[in-house]
């Protein structure tokens, strides 16, 4: 069995957390991952914005 080589590992308390980093990334490949990331970022703080926009407008009836 191959043993998994970790680029950083964390000990929180109890809990261990092995990091793995994906190898031989173009920097067109990281940032179309990165750009994911930011879009799905400001889609979540978006719908929170309306939603608390919507708790407003109704508190206001």
């Amino acid at each position: 069995m191959k043993e998994t080589k970790y680029d950083a590992t964390y000990k929180l308390g109890n809990t261990t957390v092995n990091i793995v980093a994906p190898k031989n990334q173009t920097k067109e490949q990281i940032d179309k991952v990165l750009e994911e990331y930011y879009s799905a970022g400001r889609a979540i703080v978006k719908e929170m914005q309306e939603r608390e926009y919507a708790k407003y407008l109704n508190s206001k009836k």
